[in-house]
Parts: structure tokens; sequence; C-alpha cells
């Protein structure tokens, strides 16, 4: 049963008296498609919704006598559920349950697409460098470039000319003759401004390209010529660099609007008018050596040059991406790479907090030095140790967008060559795409773990809950404990999942029992732990606890943990996980990062249901007579709690008040007087211990 299989059969059973309708929408395609018709009614798709909000993933709404679930999902992508009643025949939990049902079907799509993404690129970069004939070579540039950006209809390059000092078209895809009368200042209209700072730009609508034009001066005569055919309803502008020189612009067009252009897109284009400039490059060095025959040796040799470079630039690509396609892990990759780099390399995974090397000695960098190194640098730096070879180092970290996934560690017995620089780079690329792919999965099998977690403590019976061990590999009639962990403060999402993948992966290393099951989601670690020996379970607990104080000491979030009670059988799970969540909802309202297990809540087990404002409540009813910017009624608070502390003991609580017994006993007269309560009364004393208690439990968190 693949992933859409099982969302549909979740909705039968569910909506058995309910006809449906399930539509998907394809943000990339901009396509509207049925996926499912559960009754006779005739496929409707319903109107297509948008989401501002990152995190809002559900809008509910109404049209056509039906209610339709509308779940949003990443990179635009949306799916419909369209149900023929007037009401929602679902419970909430079931509604937010199928956002995640329908997940995974996204998601596989999403990875689809990125494949295809990345297969029409490279073929595109072969199909570019395949030729040295310069108008051939640009040609290929924009049919290619049309292919890398699919929904783009029309395209063209402006290269700039050194003596008209202007941009002259190129090229042209999808125009009419008069394109190439249109020649543009630096500066002026959207292509010269482009090539002026060298920033990208989006437009996705016809107005802002004619208000952008404008706004860069466009000279009539080049307005005239740009608007003599079809006009853009959506356009893409990239420069054309190499290195830091800018030699031209490209720039797509659509004639009517397929989809958005987003940021996506951009780079996309980006990175491929990269590797145009480079083909552009190549192609002009071959046309001036045909021209200047007396630089022919001169020039030969340049181009050879350039080309074997870009020929092992293309070999290396295709050798790690083939790796990559094979999914035999980045550790493959590195293997690979030292094979093709002359110096020996290591690899930080700092998905996994990991050292990954082909030989047997590791890097003398700690994985606190490494996060340190790259908290705020994103470049690459060169690290000399000082021991007793002075060995250095070249460190060539790897993000996605702000998240560092790791970094190169190149041991440098001589400075590295051009060959070796550009294996690196391609060897980042692909490893960034590894990293990325692989974490991807793991958050895929965080959510099927979280799902087999939710039904094993909704088990009905004892058969159902031996079904339920089998699956998850826990031993039904062990010792078991459930501690939850949670990461309360953070700033990204992206850097969320990569700090609670790192988490999951260092407890999972550290506990060396074989029954446990664990699995990260949201902000928030699972942790289900057996065993058939009980002081197995204890140990666990103190290693835990040495987890904490070594993960804070690498600099990273902090975080807090619920511990529940160990219990015989599987049976208690439901118990466990209750008590793991109170213990972490009563750190969280003293906003304690601790960890601590359930026994060690104690007396303040009886109020983990009671608000902190009915708490805050009963405190104040009780001893507000004794608050006041009276200093001597500040004496008298100070002197019961002293009081209470000392379980009534007169004599130690003048001794640790220093004051007289004949004055403490003063004070607490004026205590009772205030307060209208008598000490030799056993419900007034239990009323005063208790709002003292509370009072330092709750007001010192």
């Amino acid at each position: 049963m693949n992933e859409i299989e099982y969302s549909l059969l979740f909705l039968k059973e569910k909506l058995e008296n309910s006809p449906f309708q399930v539509w998907g929408y394809n943000y990339f395609k901009n396509d509207q498609y049925l996926i499912y018709n559960n009754g006779e009614h005739e496929p409707l798709p319903p109107s297509i919704l948008y989401s501002n909000e990152e995190e809002n993933s559900l809008k509910i709404g109404k049209e056509r006598n039906r209610v339709v679930l509308s779940y949003f999902y990443p990179e635009g992508n949306q799916l419909n559920v369209c149900i023929y009643s007037q009401s929602i025949p679902l419970s909430k939990e079931e509604i937010q349950y199928l956002y995640y049902f329908f997940y995974l079907f996204h998601t596989k799509e999403i990875i689809e697409r990125k494949d295809n993404e990345l297969y029409n690129l490279i073929n595109s970069i072969h199909s570019i460098t395949s030729s040295l004939d310069l108008d051939e070579v640009l040609e290929k540039i924009i049919s290619n470039a049309l292919k890398v950006i699919p929904a783009a209809e029309a395209g063209l390059l402006f290269l700039y000319d050194q003596a008209s000092e202007k941009l002259i078209p190129k090229a042209p895809i999808g125009f009419n003759n008069t394109i190439y009368n249109v020649k543009f200042k630096v500066g002026e209209s959207i292509t010269g401004k482009v090539f002026e700072d060298g920033k990208g730009r989006i437009f996705n609508s016809k107005k802002d390209v004619y208000e952008e034009m404008a706004k860069y001066n466009i000279s009539t005569v080049n307005f005239d010529y740009i608007t003599a055919g079809k006009s853009p309803e959506a356009a893409m502008c990239v420069p054309v660099s190499i290195e830091d020189k800018r030699i031209g612009v490209m720039i797509i067009h659509q004639w009517k609007q397929k989809k958005v252009f987003v940021d996506h897109d951009l780079q996309l284009l980006q990175g491929f008018a990269e590797q145009a400039a480079i083909a552009i490059q190549n192609a002009k060095y071959y046309t001036v050596a045909n021209q200047r025959l007396v630089e022919v040796t001169v020039l030969s040799k340049e181009l050879q040059e350039k080309n074997m470079q870009l020929q092992k630039r293309y070999e290396v690509h295709q050798a790690l991406i083939s790796i990559s396609l094979q999914n035999q892990g980045f550790e493959k990759i590195i293997y690979e790479l030292n094979h093709m780099i002359k110096p020996s390399i290591s690899f930080f995974n700092a998905l996994e907090n990991k050292f990954c090397s082909s030989k047997r000695t590791q890097p003398p960098f700690s994985i606190f030095e490494m996060k340190i190194m790259f908290m705020e640098k994103r470049n690459s730096l060169h690290v000399t140790v000082s021991d007793y070879d002075n060995n250095s180092y070249l460190l060539y970290p790897i993000y996605n967008g702000i998240a560092f996934l790791g970094c190169f560690i190149v041991h440098l017995s001589e400075p590295l060559s051009k060959s070796d620089q550009m294996t690196l780079e391609q060897g980042s690329s692909v490893l960034a795409l590894e990293l990325v792919k692989k974490q991807t999965i793991t958050e895929i099998f965080y959510k099927k773990r979280h799902e087999q977690f939710q039904s094993l403590l909704s088990y009905k019976d004892n058969e159902h809950l031996l079904q339920q061990a089998n699956e998850i590999g826990i031993n039904i009639s062990s010792y078991c404990f459930i501690a939850i962990f949670e990461i309360p403060v953070y700033s990204d999402l992206h850097l969320l999942e990569i700090e609670i993948h790192q988490l999951v992966s260092k407890i999972k290393n550290e506990l060396v029992i074989s029954d446990k099951f664990i699995y990260g989601f949201h902000n928030k670690i699972t942790l289900l732990a057996s065993s058939i020996e009980l002081d197995d379970l204890n140990h666990i607990q103190t290693k835990i606890h040495y987890i904490k104080e070594e993960y804070k000491k690498s600099n990273n979030s902090l975080f807090r943990g619920g511990i529940s009670s160990t219990y015989k059988g599987l049976k208690n799970v439901k118990k466990c996980y209750d008590e793991a969540t109170k213990t972490l909802s009563y750190l969280a309202d003293r906003n304690r990062n601790d960890i601590i297990c359930y026994e060690d809540i104690g007396l303040n087990r009886l109020f983990l249901n009671q608000s902190s404002q009915e708490i805050e409540q009963f405190v104040h009813d009780v001893l507000s007579p004794l608050w006041s910017d009276n200093d001597r009624n500040k004496d008298l608070e100070k002197t019961l709690l002293s009081y209470i502390e000392y379980n009534r003991s007169a004599t130690k609580t003048a001794n640790d008040l220093h004051i007289h017994i004949n004055t403490l006993y003063q004070r607490l007269k004026k205590i009772e007087d205030l307060l209208q309560i008598d000490f030799q009364n056993n419900e007034d004393v239990l009323k005063i211990q208790l709002a003292c208690h509370l009072k330092a439990t709750y007001h010192q968190s």
C-alpha cells in the first residue's frame, strides 16, 4: 500500500456515510488534479487558496454545499479534501492526522522534482559545453535555460560589448526579429540595472515589468522595440558572470503566466547562468584563437587546459552524483574524493556530530571547536595546528541556507591546486545534496515512528498491544519507562530539525540497551526504554543526566526532560507517557531546563492540574496581609517562612533569624492576628504550611 492509498483508506473508514473528493495541486506545474472521488458527485475542483503564514498548514471553508479542508505543504503544494456534508464528520485530531498522512505523498513529489531538476541541469551543462562555436553555444544556452525552467516560453542573452559600451542581444528564442534592434546602456531598464548591480530579479506581472523599465529610464526607442511584439506576463533576469566579472545578462519570459516565479527558480537560473558563463568564455577563447593565428599556440593551450578542467569537473560531478543516486552514503563520497584529490580529506558531519575519515587518524579538532569556528563565518579557513610538525589544514564549510551541515578538513602539505579546488567545490555541492536528502529521509522516518508510538498508546487489548510491541521491537513483559525531552527555545525551524536530529543521534549512541524506541518530532524527543533487568534502566537514567551535561558543554541549545516512573510490562505505557508529560509540564511551568523523574516532583504532584493563576491566588489569599511596604511586615513574612521551614521550632527559628526568642513570640502573635489564624489549630497550620511551600516552589522559579 503506497502513501496516498493509506490516507484514502483512513478517509473511507472515517467518512463511510459522506461522499468526498480529494484534489491535489502542484504549485510548480500550476496543475490541479483529482486524486480520488468517493461518491456519485461530478468531479468539481475547489478554489485554490493561498497561505501567507509559514506555519499555517490548514484552512477550513465551505463552498457549493461541501466542507473543504485545505492542507498546505512546503514549496507551495496543496491538497484539498472536499466533504459533501454540512458539518465536518472528523475530530480535531483526525483532521490534524490527515496533514501528516498526505505529507509523505507530497514529500515524494518534491524529491522527484528535485531529482528531475538536477538531471535537467546536468544534461544542460553537458549540452552547452559540448561545442566551442560561439553562436552555437549561445543558442544552446537559451534553449537549455528553457529546459531548466520549463515554465518559461522565451529567452535571450544580452552580452556586454566593450567597443560600444552597450548590452547587445544574442540568440533570442521566442522573440520576433525586432529584438535585435534593442541595445541597452549599463544601468538602463531592467537588463542594464541587473548588469550594473549583479542582482537577479523576478517579475510576476506585466505591471511590475513596465514599472521597473520606467524606473531605470528605458529610452523611447528601446521601449518601442521591446513592446513591438508580445508583452511578458512574468519574467526573470540574472547576471552572467565569470568569477567577479560580469559579461552579460540572461532573461526569460512567460507570455502567458503558467506559474508564479519564486526564489528557487531564480537560484536555479542563476546557477545555470554561472555554468553558461564558463561555456561562453571557452567559446570566446576558441573564436579569438581562430582570429589571431599568431597566438594560436598560447590560446590553444589555454583552451585545452580550460576544457580539461571542465571535463574533469563534469567527470567528478558524474562520479559523485552516481554514488548519490545509488544511495551509497556520504562516507562513500568522502572515500572517492580521497582518490580524486592529492591531499587527504576528512569530513565533519554536523548533522550527527561525528567525523568521517578514510584513515584511522582523527582530525585534530573537537566537535565544539568545529561549531565555534563556523557559528558566524561562512568562508573557508586555513588553520595551522601547533604540534610537532605544525600541520596546516583547509577547512571548507558546507551550508544549506543558514544551517551548517558540515565541513571538509583538508590536510595541506602544499598549496591546493586549481584542479583539486574544483574537485572540492563539486564534492561540496553533491555532499550538500546528499546530507539534505538524508535529513529529509530522517524527518519522514521520525513521522512514521511518531505514528507507531501514537498507535501504541491507543492500544485496545493485549493482542493489539503485542502486535504494536513486535512492530517497534520492544519486549511486552520487560521493565520500561518513557522520557520526553524538549528544546523550548529556538529561532529557526530548519536549525531546530538539525539540533533534534543531533540529540537523537547522541542519545542512541550513548544508550547501549537494545530495547529502545526513540524519535524526534517538532521540538520534542520521545524515548521508550525497556529491559528485563531493572538495574539496566536505573543506569540508563543516570546516563541521561550525563548526556545533558555533556551536550550543554558543546554550546548547544538548552533542553529539559521529564522521565516517568519505571513499571513492569508494556501495558503501563500510557501511564508512563502521562507521567513523563506531566513532569515536562512541571518543568515548563517553572521555566526550568532540568531533567527530573516523576517521583522527584513529590508533593507538587497534587498541583500539576492546577493553573499557576489558581496557585498564585491561593498564596495571595493566605499571605497577602503580610505583603506591604512596611519593613516590619517584611520581617513578619520572613519570620513565618523560617518558622514553617524549621517545623515550628521556636529555638531554631530564633537562631536562624538572629533574634531573641521573646521577639519571635511577639512576631508570631502579630502574624496570627494579621492572618487571623491560630498556630494551635491543625487546619490553620496546614493551610499556612501549604501556602509557604507553594510560594517557595512557584515564586522562586
